[in-house]
């Protein structure tokens, strides 16, 4: 979020590490719901009813343990990713050939034609998802050795494999009917063994430590002395509540909307400011054309919800760059 400062002056960048804090607690309530929710069923497919095939049990515990790993810190974290990361490829890779097999005897067949509207809604969920990550890649990509590796870290680790997930959890959801598709439910329509189970709570676990964490750095960007270890404590409070009381697991959708519509436009100007300008001309003007785009693309994603119900995310993207192109160009 510092690298907004530049973007949408820094009082700006305040307001948007504010935003970037709640879509980030969001994030790990839903990770972690689903992480309990996985080990849950894992639990019961092992040992029947009892307390640990409790889901609330499972959110409390996996919540503790999120906040405390979160608190030692990202540099101790590398071992434990790269073993995580490992499994859960060895995991995907079994869950596709599952899939395959799956479509291979049931052939899929759309009950519904697909109209304008419905890609549109699906091009919103997906690109919230997506811009919903970006806002991160500056806390983790500074550990990177060069500019070179940065880039080709971020590229390789989330575009590249986003292009296989999102195509694997489409079909997942195709062949089982599952919509917003809870991993758990898809799992357990294919018909999955228990440890696919537990992989998914890893998964969680792994990717709720990048939201805890982030979430702290958005916050010394407002508060540079804050205490690291206490507001982690803090926001691991928060999350593991929230996810006791699912809302945003449960309104999962509207929670992606609010994501297209803050980040998206953001995210736009963002990149155009640092990939098409030269950092000496970025200047107290420059960036109060960047929060007046960032705002008109904020106002004009809200307008389309209103008014469609759907395509919000692409008329800010649009809309963003527009305005922040054609002001640029005057001054």
């Amino acid at each position: 979020m510092v690298l907004c400062r530049h973007v949408v002056t820094i009082k700006g960048s305040y307001i948007a590490s504010l935003l970037n804090t709640i879509q980030l607690i969001g994030w790990a309530s839903i990770l972690l719901y689903a992480s309990a929710e996985a080990a849950a069923s894992a639990m019961k497919a092992l040992f029947g009813e009892s307390l640990a095939s409790n889901i609330l049990f499972w959110v409390l515990v996996i919540g503790i343990l999120e906040t405390i790993y979160t608190i030692i810190g990202p540099k101790k974290w590398i071992i434990c990713q790269r073993v995580a990361v490992t499994t859960l490829l060895i995991v995907l890779s079994y869950e596709t050939s599952i899939l395959l097999k799956y479509m291979l005897s049931k052939p899929m067949a759309l009950t519904s034609p697909v109209n304008y509207t419905d890609l549109l809604w699906g091009f919103d969920m997906v690109l919230a998802t997506a811009i919903s990550w970006a806002p991160l890649v500056a806390d983790y990509s500074r550990f990177s050795k060069s500019s070179l590796g940065a880039l080709l870290g971020t590229w390789w680790g989330y575009a590249s494999t986003s292009y296989v997930l999102y195509t694997i959890g489409a079909l997942a959801a195709i062949v089982t009917g599952a919509y917003l598709g809870d991993p758990t439910q898809v799992a357990i329509s294919l018909g999955l063994s228990v440890i696919v189970f537990v992989f998914i709570a890893i998964s969680a676990v792994t990717t709720n430590l990048l939201n805890l964490y982030s979430a702290v750095i958005s916050t010394m960007n407002v508060f540079p002395r804050a205490n690291y270890k206490v507001v982690v404590l803090i926001y691991g409070v928060i999350s593991t509540l929230l996810a006791m009381f699912p809302v945003f697991f449960i309104y999962f959708e509207e929670f992606l909307y609010y994501i297209g519509t803050v980040f998206v436009p953001l995210m736009t100007i963002l990149v155009i400011h640092y990939s098409f300008m030269d950092k000496h001309s970025i200047n107290k003007l420059v960036s109060l054309i960047g929060l007046i785009s960032w705002v008109v693309g904020i106002a004009a994603s809200f307008i389309t919800i209103q008014c469609l119900g759907f395509g919000a995310t692409l008329i800010a993207l649009v809309t963003s760059a527009c305005i922040d192109i054609v002001l640029l160009s005057i001054v």
